[in-house]
């Protein structure tokens, strides 16, 4: 009984925590982020990372294609990612070289030719999204121009 009673109030002392500040750590409102991304007539090779960098805090969030080209977005762990305007660029599979200042199409594993190069740096990638507060969706398509 005693105990029971000690579980009822860590969950009422868990939950009142919980109602008093958010239930993530991120610096401001949120949303989440769910997407495709498609190049040419398919996809691109499954396990590339959509990166999207907040212009406000820096802070990156992450997500991973899967076979389809679908993604969702992933900040500091959780699934909820800040409201604001982000810089997208794609990292695909594989492990590059030490020398990243280096990359090229003939320095990269294979897979990454698979996307056009413009996208494999935030710096070089024209791409942006903005995410609203709720749900919101992010079709990404890839161009060679």
């Amino acid at each position: 009984m005693i105990a029971s009673r000690f579980v009822l109030l860590c969950l009422i002392a868990g939950g009142l925590s919980l109602g008093c500040s958010r239930a993530h750590n991120l610096p401001g409102e949120t949303g989440t982020v769910k997407g495709h991304v498609s190049y040419g007539d398919g996809t691109i090779p499954e396990g590339s990372s959509v990166v999207m960098l907040h212009r406000g805090t820096g802070i990156p969030a992450v997500g991973t294609t899967d076979s389809n080209g679908n993604f969702t977005m992933v900040m500091r762990d959780g699934p909820d990612v800040l409201v604001g305007d982000y810089v997208v660029n794609i990292r695909p599979p594989g492990e590059i070289d030490d020398d990243v200042l280096k990359i090229t199409p003939k320095t990269v594993p294979p897979l990454w030719n698979e996307v056009p190069q413009k996208y494999w740096n935030s710096t070089t990638s024209k791409e942006t999204y903005t995410v609203n507060s709720g749900s919101n969706f992010y079709e990404f398509t890839l161009t060679d121009k």
